[in-house]
């Protein structure tokens, strides 16, 4: 194996090169079977060719962004780096904030000797729909990303990808290679339907630190039910998110409620222009996606029909990207649920995040959604990881999927942070079992389903203020 692969020239170099020669070193061209057997020799980015030779994994320019940040451009130095993929639609600010929370905690982890000396890393990688990249939808990209982070990096596992849909479309076309998904803000029912029933033995592989839209739907009703609101106009994008959080409220609403769908932009703004039209006294507006609340929001602020209604967002929309691109006229009509952030002045583990985002970023992280869920979702797989390396014979999938089903049930309660990851590490180590306290709240997985619950925050916006901010009106259990 000497010409090509050590003296190929491509966008990673895969390879040291000395004043005069260029060596590969530890692999014979017979050795190169698989893409594990180059990625073992020359490091991450680096596979197998029909020849038997190995080569640079051709690029794309969706996952450039790495921790650390020369894992891709000087991949002999990391070897021995366990890396991770994480999927976000990095157009949108929340999303590059969930996207730091996860690198946020790579960092806390590695400052800790990472897992005996190893580094635990992240190939970044954006879905968003982007002409400048390639002409893809954002499924299609993320099922693209998927296939690069597993086929050609040998990721493990994947954070991500954010919304219920494509949480679906990447697990179904990530089956043959069993690869872990963990989302940190995919709501939708329909995902609990996917996998049988988990056991010790038989973990599953998808996995997500938000609570199922179940409970979102039934406080959504009852926040309706306490204002005396008996009649509800529900505009639902077609799709997982859509329709399992639109036939949640359903089932626990007892009023009148309307259902109109739309899967386009065309379709959007013609049923938007229906419900303006429509007696119903509130609008309950549901889409994984942020672009479709902003556009939902500047629509209704021009249609004189939303001037006497109510409007109801779901957990997408709570976010500074909506404060910083909808039309505000209606921001004062505005109610809205999500995952109850915790209490930071009494919670130590939120606390901690949010102050060591503010010293790694300069930014509060409290403007942004589903942060806490990214960066517990990122220590969840590292815990995994340690759990592998500790009890199983590779950290592979099935390994790192066992290690968070040894996260909850424990004897004693360990705050996701820094400071506990040698004692986590110790503890695997033993075979033991711990319950963890994350930066979201407790993260006690169903054995079963392996979900979480969590109370749900109503919420609504605050424009006293220079900016308009989101704020806690109640929670309900």
């Amino acid at each position: 194996m000497i010409a090509r692969r050590a003296c190929l020239w491509g966008l990673f170099p895969l390879v040291s090169f000395g004043s005069v020669s260029c060596s590969l070193g530890r692999v014979g061209q017979d050795d190169c079977a698989s893409n594990a057997d180059c990625r073992a020799a020359f490091g991450v980015g680096s596979v197998c060719m029909s020849d038997g030779l190995c080569a640079s994994a051709a690029p794309t320019p969706r996952c450039e962004r790495t921790f650390p940040e020369d894992l891709l451009t000087r991949p002999e130095r990391h070897l021995d780096t366990i890396v991770f993929g994480n999927l976000v639609d990095r157009s949108l600010t929340t999303h590059r904030a969930r996207e730091d929370s996860a690198r946020l905690a790579s960092v806390q982890v590695n400052e800790a000797d990472g897992l005996g000396g190893r580094q635990l890393g992240f190939v970044f990688c954006t879905i968003e729909e982007n002409a400048t990249l390639d002409d893809l939808s954002q499924t299609e990209a993320a099922v693209e990303a998927a296939a690069f982070l597993t086929d050609q990096l040998g990721a493990p596992a994947i954070l991500g990808p954010p919304g219920s849909g494509d949480v679906i479309a990447v697990f179904e076309a990530t089956e043959p290679r069993e690869t872990l998904l963990i989302s940190p803000s995919a709501t939708s029912p329909a995902l609990t339907a996917l996998e049988p029933e988990a056991s010790d033995t038989e973990p599953g592989r998808l996995w997500r630190t938000a609570p199922p839209d179940s409970i979102q739907g039934r406080a959504i009703a009852a926040d309706l039910f306490d204002r005396n609101v008996t009649d509800v106009a529900v505009i639902a994008q077609v799709g997982a998110y859509g329709d399992g959080l639109t036939e949640a409220f359903r089932d626990s609403f007892s009023g009148q409620v309307s259902v109109m769908t739309f899967s386009t932009d065309g379709e959007r703004a013609e049923v938007i222009t229906a419900v303006g039209t429509s007696p119903a006294s509130e609008v309950l507006f549901i889409s994984s996606a942020t672009q479709d609340v902003i556009a939902f929001m500047n629509a209704a602020a021009s249609i004189p029909g939303y001037d006497s209604k109510g409007i109801f967002l779901s957990d997408s929309a709570a976010n500074q990207d909506l404060l910083d691109r909808a039309t505000p006229t209606r921001f004062s009509q505005v109610r809205g649920s999500r995952p109850a952030p915790l209490d930071q002045t009494e919670d130590f583990v939120y606390g901690n995040f949010i102050a060591s985002y503010q010293i790694e970023y300069e930014e509060d992280v409290r403007l942004f959604s589903f942060t806490a869920q990214s960066y517990d979702a990122a220590w969840l797989l590292f815990y995994g990881a340690a759990w592998a390396d500790a009890q199983e014979s590779s950290v592979d999938s099935s390994g790192i999927a066992r290690g968070l089903r040894r996260v909850t049930g424990g004897d004693e309660r360990i705050e996701v942070k820094a400071s506990s990851w040698l004692d986590v590490v110790d503890r695997f180590g033993a075979g033991q079992r711990i319950d963890i306290e994350g930066a979201s709240g407790a993260l006690d997985f169903d054995p079963l389903t392996e979900e979480v619950t969590a109370p749900i925050q109503i919420w609504s916006i605050d424009e006293s203020g220079p900016m308009p901010r989101i704020v806690e009106e109640v929670v309900v259990e």
